[in-house]
């Protein structure tokens, strides 16, 4: 439960209650990949929300689609691939506004300034 192994490795441990649960998940360096298994609607989304980790499957693990990104946390390494989102890794926004009309006085002004 403690090492990120690369294989075909189930780990499963019981536990007493969905916090639990929950924090022997998230007590562990890595967050790669998670799968939580209910009936209960509820209680799986709880665990997708609450789970460290950078994928998080509902009764099922594994099927990756390249429309979503795909990468861990934690010690499993940072940023996403597989999808727009990894776009995001190689830019830095910036915001850029250029008013060519030369009028220094604006009507929305008196809403930041007051009348002045």
């Amino acid at each position: 439960m403690q090492s990120e192994i690369f294989g075909p490795v189930l780990v499963a441990l019981p536990f007493d209650s969905d916090d639990e649960g929950i924090r022997l998940a998230n007590d562990t360096p890595y967050g790669l990949a998670a799968s939580a298994w209910s009936r209960d609607v509820y209680r799986a989304n709880r665990a997708t929300r609450e789970i460290k980790a950078g994928c998080v499957w509902v009764n099922d693990h594994i099927p990756i689609i390249s429309e979503m990104p795909h990468g861990g946390t934690k010690a499993s390494g940072y940023g996403k691939d597989m999808s727009a989102y990894s776009f995001e890794e190689y830019t830095q926004v910036k915001h850029v506004m250029f008013d060519n009309t030369a009028v220094a006085a604006k009507d929305w002004h008196r809403t930041i300034f007051g009348d002045r």
